[in-house]
């Protein structure tokens, strides 16, 4: 038969227990620190984030890369379906950049005048290329490109809050398609060479 004293020792144990568990348990919920919401800056054409001049940037870099090579492609091509690629991509660029252009300089962004430095290689390499081995780079390099830049178009369009880029992306959005499915008719497009998606 059990004491009062070994009832309340008892007792005085599972409380020790009870409230370290408590104690673990509050630990263990503690709120993880809130993120820090992307910086926006106000226009009169509303809030511009940094992905909405990303994306504007991109088709400046964009559209300097691929006029230069689309150019080359009308040149040195014999294939009548890059021939075909390449004339829509110089046209839909040119007419993308003058959007691309105004649109900058009514929210006051500068833009690029020359591609990045990764884009450059792309173009040097490329500006000692003939024949069939211009053509598959040519195909490739800009189906690649044209799907990274796809997930930031949609990412843009989907979220942006400026009525100046919205209509940007819009114009990035339906020539980036008609892009992608005028390279993949050239025959050249290597898939193997494309990232696999994540489902994330």
């Amino acid at each position: 038969m059990m004491t009062v004293r070994t009832i309340l020792g008892v007792c005085g144990v599972v409380a020790v227990l009870s409230t370290a568990a408590c104690g673990s348990t509050q630990v263990g919920m503690t709120a993880a620190p809130a993120t820090t919401a992307p910086a926006l800056t106000d226009t009169r054409y509303g809030p511009l984030s940094a992905a909405d001049m990303k994306l504007m940037t991109l088709v400046q870099e964009t559209s300097i890369r691929e006029i230069t090579l689309s150019q080359w492609a009308l040149q040195r091509s014999t294939n009548p379906q890059v021939r075909a690629a390449a004339q829509m991509i110089v046209t839909q660029h040119v007419q993308l950049q003058k959007e691309d252009l105004a649109a900058a300089a009514k929210l006051g962004v500068t833009l690029p005048d020359r591609p990045s430095a990764d884009m450059q290689v792309g173009i040097d390499r490329m500006s000692q290329e003939s024949g069939k081995t211009f053509d598959t780079d040519y195909a490739n390099s800009l189906r690649q490109a044209h799907g990274e830049a796809f997930i930031l178009i949609a990412q843009v369009r989907a979220d942006t809050r400026n009525s100046v880029v919205r209509p940007l992306a819009d114009s990035a959005n339906d020539f980036i398609k008609m892009h992608i499915q005028v390279l993949e008719k050239t025959g050249d497009v290597d898939y193997s060479q494309l990232p696999v998606p994540d489902a994330s």
